[in-house]
């Protein structure tokens, strides 16, 4: 949902934790086992010299070849840490292809095996006991250690959020469920990294390691895959299937300030999935400090937050860890209310102008797209200002210089947000769909600052060689925002099915990237500028800011809302569907010319490379999603996600494209319609879009006879790859007055494998038609045909049909 390219300040959702926790009542025993996990006490007795000591789970296997191993004392019944100081190995076995690839980029290495001097554990499950029948308890140890202290503190200074994940399953009645073992290893090559066996997750094995990206860190994830032999498909098939709670609905009673003030009183009401569980988790910005967490009974519950980030760039943790008097029970709904309040949620940029995060603004669950939840909220906002949320304003009133506003979800949403300030507000219709726009009257303090510049207001005054620009105000384009926002979604509603809801809003914020929530839009105020002014300030692309930017963050309505995605394998479905909407606006509102423009543009955005020199197609599959992104290529993700995303759908579009059909996209516009229909407010797994697909899929898309796009999808979905086709043919007249095409079409680049399917073109008079298509399932294929006369010319991937570099 961002606008990579432009993008200038980055609003971090870091993951993260550190426990400067705040608890009520003190007497509650969940006090006593944070303490002592915080600051554990270590077990004299339980200190041993061991050799050759082995610990598997699942694909991973720890050898202590020669040290001393210290354990803690136990809490709530459960012996947790241990620290280890010796010589040791980590070797993990990698289960796919796609898992062996990124170990590569990462390490360099085929298999996972590296040698370790110190070592942090945190379990919950049976090591402690697998250990002791192994060992020789040495007389006495130590009671304390500083090996395990500081490799926590460092933990919790960039996030890692063990501590709270921990502090579940130690709480937990079903601790098998729950079973945690982190090895954190201290490697001479690559420094500490980390080895997990998560059962909460999914994928309950992932190795990675804290890296430097910038002036931040980041958890560059090396593996991450299901135990037992799983496939993702099936451990990510429910993608609910292993949370412990759904949230059902929320009350949000909040006030905004003119100061930037942000105050809450939230009452959710989840569903406990599963019975067992003491501690509930949730995602809510660290600047918003909780003061209380109660219980349906008004009952004061003990809780636990990360430290306040304040404008710290690397966040401490965006966690609350609500701990409960009593286990849940499986289908017994509960309410909690949670109040809170604090700064830097919504900031003051200008006059009139406020930045609101759309995302951390009450609690959550760090996964919300693969649910829905129903929302009411209930505003307080300066009387001066306007307000405007997600879901339908149901009621208006003042309360002297409050304004108070209510809200209602009208159907269930993923996430809610909302903006306020100075705004001047333009309708627009687009069918039955209101269209509001909410331009600021006054720029913010960045465009201010230009308009001084520019205006040189005292005389003498240099305007840095800048021309004039006059005002840089978001409303002045307001009108045409309208107009232009309205005209994609007639579009998108055509392609896609109907419009999610029964008004969007837009508005600007002060930043160069754009979200798209359910109803509400944010754009970035350059978005609002004239031609004339991007260009004065040197943007040379207008098109990608404003018709393919104003297109994809608007297409998010159906990609993102009206169909989720499961996992982050699938937010490609997404990002790189906004993408494709994008490229598809700027085909109806610029032309055919400028449509293939954008997809050469992004097959070269795809062939470049990184600052450590990857081309950025290589660094994996757009099945990888978020760990894309990582110190070995930062801008991995987008380049991949969005660009070769994009591109995947166009590419299944041309495939289904019939120029025979007075509607060329009859068929592709149905499939996607199909696809929306069927996913309505729902999430959807990469392979049930590809379900869909051989629904529709024509003669000419089965390559391996069998009615699927298996190959399609291994190829440009799960793996990585761009062919290099020469394409080379000859003519000959027969006797009977025709003449023979004698074709060949030499492929490289790629594994001998590798199959598509090319559209063939025929040129004549400046234009060009789709002919056929050539099955290139070889690397050398050879084809022949009749035509009646002479053709003028011959050509593959004219409209650039497929993602390969084509010689011809």
């Amino acid at each position: 949902m961002k606008l990579w390219r432009l993008l200038v300040v980055l609003v971090l959702l870091g993951v993260a934790a550190k426990c400067a926790a705040q608890t009520a009542p003190a007497a509650d025993s969940s006090a006593v086992v944070w303490k002592a996990m915080w600051q554990p006490a270590f077990d004299a007795s339980k200190s041993a010299s061991v050799k050759d000591l082995t610990l598997e789970r699942d694909r991973i296997r720890l050898t202590l070849a020669d040290g001393t191993l210290q354990f803690t004392q136990p809490v709530n019944g459960l012996v947790f840490g241990a620290t280890f100081r010796g010589h040791g190995r980590l070797q993990v076995s990698v289960p796919n292809r796609i898992e062996e690839e990124q170990l590569r980029l990462f390490t360099k290495q085929d298999g996972l095996d590296m040698e370790f001097t110190e070592a942090t554990f945190c379990f919950t499950d049976n090591t402690f006991n697998e250990v002791a029948a192994k060992v020789q308890w040495a007389a006495s140890g130590p009671t304390a250690d500083d090996l395990y202290t500081s490799r926590q503190q460092q933990r919790e200074d960039v996030g890692a959020e063990l501590l709270p994940r921990l502090f579940k399953s130690v709480l937990s009645t079903d601790r098998q469920r729950t079973a945690l073992f982190a090895a954190d290893l201290k490697t001479k090559d690559r420094g500490w990294i980390q080895a997990r066996f998560d059962a909460l997750e999914p994928e309950e094995i992932t190795v990675g390691r804290w890296a430097d990206v910038g002036i931040r860190k980041h958890f560059d994830i090396w593996l991450s895959f299901p135990a037992g032999g799983r496939g993702a498909a099936e451990a990510w098939h429910d993608p609910l299937a292993r949370e412990d709670f759904n949230i059902r609905s929320y009350v949000i009673n909040a006030t905004v300030t003119g100061g930037a003030e942000l105050a809450a009183t939230t009452r959710m009401t989840l569903e406990p999935r599963l019975a067992g569980e003491r501690v509930l988790l949730f995602f809510l910005d660290s600047n918003l400090r909780v003061d209380s967490v109660k219980d349906a009974q008004g009952h004061a519950l003990a809780f636990y937050q990360a430290r306040e980030s304040k404008d710290r760039v690397q966040s401490y943790g965006e966690y609350v860890a609500v701990a409960l008097p009593e286990p849940t029970k499986a289908g017994q709904s509960q309410t909690l209310e949670f109040r809170y309040a604090g700064k830097r949620v919504v900031r003051k940029v200008g006059a009139g102008n406020y930045f609101c995060e759309s995302f951390g603004w009450y609690p959550a669950r760090e996964n919300s797209f693969a649910s829905r939840a129903d929302f009411e909220i209930n505003f307080r906002s300066p009387k001066k200002y306007t307000l405007v949320a997600t879901g339908n304003k149901v009621s208006e009133t003042t309360d002297g210089d409050w304004l108070i506003t209510s809200w209602k979800s009208d159907p269930p949403l993923a996430v809610a947000g909302f903006a306020f300030g100075d705004y001047k507000v333009y309708n627009e219709k687009a069918g039955t769909v209101d269209i509001d726009i909410y331009a600021n009257r006054q720029p913010d303090d960045f465009m201010h600052s230009i308009e001084q510049v520019t205006e040189g207001s005292l005389p003498g005054e240099s305007t840095f060689g800048m021309p004039a620009m006059g005002s840089l105000s978001p409303s002045v384009m307001a009108k045409t925002m309208g107009i232009e926002v309205a005209n994609t979604v007639r579009l998108f509603e055509l392609y896609f099915g109907p419009y999610p809801y029964k008004h969007l809003a837009v508005t600007n914020i002060p930043y160069s990237y754009g979200q798209g929530w359910p109803g509400l839009l944010y754009l970035s105020a350059l978005s609002f500028l004239d031609s004339t002014q991007r260009h004065n300030l040197g943007i040379r692309d207008n098109i990608r800011l404003t018709d393919f930017f104003r297109a994809h963050e608007s297409s998010h309505q159906w990609w993102g809302h009206r169909v989720g995605w499961k996992s982050y394998h699938d937010q490609w479905l997404s990002e790189g569907f906004a993408e494709f909407s994008g490229y598809l606006y700027i085909l109806y509102r610029q032309n055919q010319k400028e449509y293939l423009n954008r997809l050469r543009l992004a097959r070269q955005d795809l062939a470049a490379r990184d600052l450590h020199n990857h081309v950025y197609e290589s660094v994996g599959p757009v099945w990888m999603g978020r760990r894309l992104s990582s110190s070995v290529s930062p801008r991995g993700y987008a380049t991949v996600i969005y660009v070769k995303g994009g591109y995947i759908l166009h590419m299944l579009r041309m495939m289904l494209y019939d120029p025979r059909n007075q509607e060329h996209d009859q068929l592709f516009q149905t499939m996607m319609r199909d696809f929306c229909k069927t996913y309505d407010n729902k999430a959807a797994s990469t392979e049930d879009f590809k379900a869909i697909v051989e629904k529709y899929m024509t003669r000419a898309m089965d390559l391996e006879g069998n009615h699927r796009m298996d190959w399609f999808f291994r190829q440009y979905v799960y793996g990585t790859g761009v062919p290099h086709y020469e394409f080379r043919y000859q003519t000959q007249n027969t006797p009977e007055g025709k003449v023979k095409i004698l074709g060949k079409v030499t492929r490289s680049g790629v594994p001998d494998d590798w199959m598509d399917t090319l559209p063939l073109y025929l040129h004549k008079g400046g234009g060009a038609m789709r002919i056929g298509f050539v099955n290139a399932t070889k690397p050398e294929t050879t084809f022949e045909f009749l035509m009646p006369s002479q053709p003028e010319k011959l050509s593959l991937n004219y409209n650039e049909d497929v993602l390969a570099e084509i010689k011809q």
